[in-house]
């Protein structure tokens, strides 16, 4: 009885989700590269976080790759077979995530849930996320003893 059950369910899903067929939850490689160049363009790069660990340098990794060219032919096989096997690890982005990601960069969650103020200045220290973002603007571009006096007057708490 629950492998009759279990058949018409899975049957009933393939049927609503059409698993096997190419939908509107499949985009061309053509169509996710052109989304994944308009993120990177469009994204705003971070002075504080290393380019290794960049939202541009993940999306480059997932850009679907061309067919070989002549260029790519005088290549080992090896090679080639290792760059197809990281790529075949490498899942293509889903549509679900290309727009979430759109989702971010238009910040349509910040506009659909605002922060109350009494979050983003607490009665104990009101400028504390103010101070926090001017940090972040000012530390890349100190020099080294202007960072090492920062963190003398971190340890000592000068006030």
């Amino acid at each position: 009885m629950t492998k009759t059950v279990r058949s018409s369910f899975l049957s009933n899903m393939k049927a609503t989700c059409k698993i096997n067929s190419p939908g509107p939850m499949q985009l061309s490689p053509k169509t996710v590269s052109a989304h994944i160049n308009r993120l990177i363009s469009r994204w705003p790069s971070d002075p504080v976080r290393p380019s290794s660990v960049s939202v541009q340098t993940y999306l480059k990794t997932r850009l679907p790759t061309s067919s070989p060219s002549a260029t790519t032919q005088s290549q080992s096989q090896s090679q080639i077979q290792s760059q197809s096997q990281s790529q075949s690890q490498q899942p293509q982005l889903s549509s679900s995530s290309i727009n979430a990601l759109y989702s971010l960069l238009e910040n349509r969650y910040e506009k659909q849930y605002p922060l109350p103020q009494n979050l983003r200045h607490p009665r104990s220290a009101p400028s504390h996320y103010d101070d926090v973002l001017r940090e972040f603007s000012e530390a890349p571009g100190r020099g080294w003893v202007k960072r090492m006096m920062e963190k003398v007057k971190g340890v000592l708490r000068f006030q």
